[in-house]
């Protein structure tokens, strides 16, 4: 798919080279040689003329040489842009490094899986059900960073155990599951709020979820009934119906 794109990329790049440069160079040259008199678009229409005469082996050369120009060009835009991701995603992954070194605090959390049990070595929806409570109690406070794929110690697990477990059993297929279980238990408007990335480092993948603080408050539904939690130190708690009429009077303004 990425040669597929390259391909279509250096294409266009020929073609604008053929089309583009070469008639707009040496229009512009004519035009010079003519001491600036004349109707340049004349010339630049004329000049579009010749390209296309490929019974001429001069301007045959031509082509090539300006079709060749045009696809370096597009190129080296190309790998600019490879370069400026690849060294954003380097600098973005050495972050990531140096939040897991300052372990968890009220804005940042670890969870070693979305959904494998690594004591009871199988799917437990209950560990579904504390990743959505985490993103619920950062959206009612303010906002923070959770980490799938590290355990409380800081040590990084990498997400291979939950994808054997998805349908699709790839980073793709997780962030999918994640956004699903986010839509399900908090509501899809609620999906927005959150950024989903990851980062490998050796063997394992870390998912790297920016959660944005909500404009209303988030609930939580669960055994027929609405939880509402909040983000306090390193955890995350729940507030009983009296504290969360009080939580979210005195946090009214966040939801404006």
């Amino acid at each position: 798919m990425q040669r597929k794109k390259i391909g279509i990329w250096l294409l266009a790049g020929f073609a604008f080279g053929l089309f583009i440069i070469q008639p707009l160079g040496l229009s512009l040259y004519l035009y010079d040689e003519r001491g600036d008199t004349g109707n340049w678009y004349v010339l630049f229409l004329k000049t579009i003329k010749n390209t296309i005469r490929f019974g001429d082996l001069d301007q045959i050369f031509k082509n090539v040489l300006f079709g060749i120009m045009g696809s370096s060009l597009v190129f080296m835009v190309f790998l600019r842009n490879k370069i400026f991701i690849l060294t954003k995603k380097r600098n973005d992954g050495n972050a990531i490094i140096a939040l897991i070194k300052d372990g968890e605090n009220q804005f940042v959390e670890f969870k070693a899986t979305l959904r494998w049990d690594l004591r009871q070595s199988k799917v437990n929806k209950q560990l579904e059900f504390v990743i959505a409570k985490t993103i619920a109690g950062f959206m009612n406070t303010n906002g923070g960073k959770l980490l799938i794929g590290v355990d409380d110690n800081g040590n990084i697990l990498g997400l291979n155990q939950d994808f054997e477990t998805l349908k699709k059993p790839d980073k793709d297929g997780f962030e999918q599951y994640l956004m699903q279980l986010i839509a399900l238990e908090l509501g899809t408007h609620l999906c927005t709020a959150v950024n989903v990335s990851f980062y490998r480092y050796g063997e394992n993948d870390v998912c790297y979820i920016e959660i944005a603080p909500a404009k209303t408050p988030v609930y939580l539904s669960q055994d027929g009934r609405s939880r509402f939690y909040i983000r306090t130190g390193n955890g995350t708690r729940e507030l009983d119906l009296p504290e969360a009429l009080v939580y979210i009077g005195k946090e009214k303004e966040q939801y404006n």
